[in-house]
């Protein structure tokens, strides 16, 4: 499952497998016949079944506390599956930017999924609840960038410890024709949308890959879409893979809060998306275009929790409603091994409305993946330039002395590598060189490291 570029779109299958058409044999009968004729006929000729494969050690194993001595993997089977990790984080301002420093923080989060058809005979229904906890030292604001070096420093907050409920929901399938993997799926809750970012090249939420919020998704979404709120989501799948999406999003952000006592006060968010899946070269690859378009009322300068935003204005700015966006997305495997397995190109391009949004321009384009060594398949990186400019609304109404200058457009530059020690314990280097869009702001270089345990 996959969301519209980076931000715009709600994942609709939420804690579902994708539904794929059955794999077939050499013949025209489904795999399921071949397989369950050579079981007869192997019995019939005395084979023995072969041995279940010895556990992994704990150097192999998938997460640190193993399979708890089977309880998890019956958990599973029984349509419960519970996910943790802890991500550690220290970055400084090596040089450049409004300051040096550096600074030290973390989240710990954990998920439960669970498959209601498998526990409660509830078939086609799944439910999700995540609990994170943001601690450590604050965000690191040095640079002088509008947009977040460190974007699972922020979730839920962005200074000390800070708990939250980021995602409670229910998610409802519909077939239409499994055989071609052709379903309906309505979902309705709560969600941080960093997750639902389901993409081979460029997602993470900040604790898997990227660092930098503008490597991770467009930044012209945020003034429709904040990253944890309620939201209803509707999807026609195909081939197993969300074809034409459709979400109504509470417009006001929810960190740390429900949100239900004023569910949708301030207007609503309407969040269409459409993906068409490619080939090109033999290898896979996707077009994605989206947009949001909301009713609460802004102005420029009004806050996101994301984005460090300059102001306040000179003049009066009245607000308005309709504030827009729109995006698209294109991904392409370079290399292509299977499933998700793989490394390859991707590029972003945005833009918002100049009226309310801060950042109304915004592309970026890199190459990451897995499996850039053949001894290292499952170590991650990646390398992405990122083009960031604001509204001419907001740079028009401001003081540009404590500025240095009229704002300019933000160049944000990310490379990482992402070592996978054990296959539970992964250790990241990043470095980052971006030029600020305040004039007065020279060059930054932030290096930082990244170290991940998952439970």
């Amino acid at each position: 499952m996959v969301c519209v570029a980076a931000l715009a779109q709600i994942a609709v299958i939420h804690g579902q497998e994708p539904i794929s058409p059955p794999v077939r044999g050499s013949g025209d009968a489904p795999a399921t016949t071949v397989t369950r004729n050579a079981e007869i006929t192997g019995a019939q000729a005395g084979v023995a079944k072969p041995a279940q494969p010895p556990a992994p050690d704990f150097f192999h194993q998938e997460e640190l506390t193993g399979d708890w001595n089977g309880t998890r993997t019956k958990w599973k089977n029984n349509g419960v599956e519970l996910a943790s990790s802890l991500s550690q984080f220290y970055q400084g301002v090596a040089s450049g930017g409004i300051e040096t420093g550096s600074e030290y923080n973390g989240t710990a989060q954990a998920k439960l999924t669970v498959d209601l058809g498998k526990l409660a005979g509830w078939n086609d229904w799944s439910a999700e609840i995540k609990a994170e906890t943001r601690f450590g030292g604050p965000l690191l604001t040095g640079t002088g960038t509008i947009s977040f070096v460190n974007t699972a420093a922020i979730v839920p907050g962005s200074d000390g410890t800070v708990f939250s409920v980021t995602a409670v929901n229910v998610t409802k399938l519909f077939p239409i024709n499994l055989t071609e993997g052709k379903l309906f799926a309505v979902s309705f809750g709560r969600y941080n949308l960093l997750d639902l970012i389901d993409e081979d090249f460029f997602a993470g939420g900040g604790t898997e890959g990227f660092f930098n919020i503008a490597q991770i998704g467009p930044l012209t979404v945020l003034r429709q879409v904040p990253l944890i709120t309620n939201a209803v989501s509707m999807a026609y799948i195909r081939g197993g893979e969300p074809f034409f999406t459709f979400a109504l999003i509470d417009p006001n952000d929810h960190s740390t809060d429900p949100g239900l006592s004023d569910l949708f006060a301030d207007g609503v968010t309407f969040a269409p998306a459409i993906n068409f899946p490619a080939n090109y070269f033999g290898k896979t690859a996707k077009h994605t275009v989206g947009g949001a378009i909301t009713t609460k009322k802004y102005t420029p300068f009004d806050a996101i929790r994301q984005v460090i935003i300059p102001g306040p204005p000179i003049n009066p700015v009245e607000p308005q409603a309709g504030s827009w966006s729109v995006n698209y997305t294109f991904r392409q495997y370079i290399v292509e091994r299977s499933g998700g397995d793989g490394w390859g190109f991707f590029g972003q391009l945005s833009f918002a409305d100049q009226a309310t949004s801060p950042i109304t321009t915004f592309f970026d384009v890199g190459v990451g993946g897995n499996g850039l060594f053949a001894q290292r398949q499952r170590d991650e990186f990646g390398i992405a330039y990122a083009y960031t400019d604001l509204s001419n609304e907001l740079k028009d109404n401001l003081d540009l002395l404590p500025l240095g200058g009229r704002l300019r457009v933000e160049h944000q530059l990310e490379v990482f590598y992402n070592l996978y020690l054990t296959p539970w314990l992964q250790l990241t280097g990043d470095l980052q060189i971006l030029r600020p869009n305040r004039p007065v702001a020279d060059t930054a270089i932030v290096p930082g490291a990244r170290l991940r345990v998952v439970f």
